[in-house]
């Protein structure tokens, strides 16, 4: 999951993969990296992911080692669709 150091990091991440979409980009993964990319918002792997905070709109997510921010729908996605 790409996590973000800041809810408000994490908010502009999801509002460009949004505008991505709108635009009638056909998002992946090497596409939502490159967003990632521009918001320094690094990909993190692991089976432990879990809400741990709520501020500005965004979930603070941790695996009990370190904590990121991503918007709650983001999370959602990324929960139903974990990559292979």
């Amino acid at each position: 999951m790409f996590l973000c150091r800041s809810p408000v990091i994490a908010n502009a991440f999801w509002t460009d993969l949004n505008r991505a979409a709108e635009a009638g980009v056909k998002l992946n993964r090497t596409i939502a990296g490159e967003i990632a990319a521009k918001h320094e918002c690094p990909f993190v792997r692991s089976d432990r992911l879990k809400p741990v905070r709520f501020v500005a709109g965004q979930l603070g997510i941790s695996d009990g080692l370190r904590i990121g921010w991503a918007s709650p729908e983001y999370y959602v996605i990324y929960i139903n669709n974990p990559p292979g």
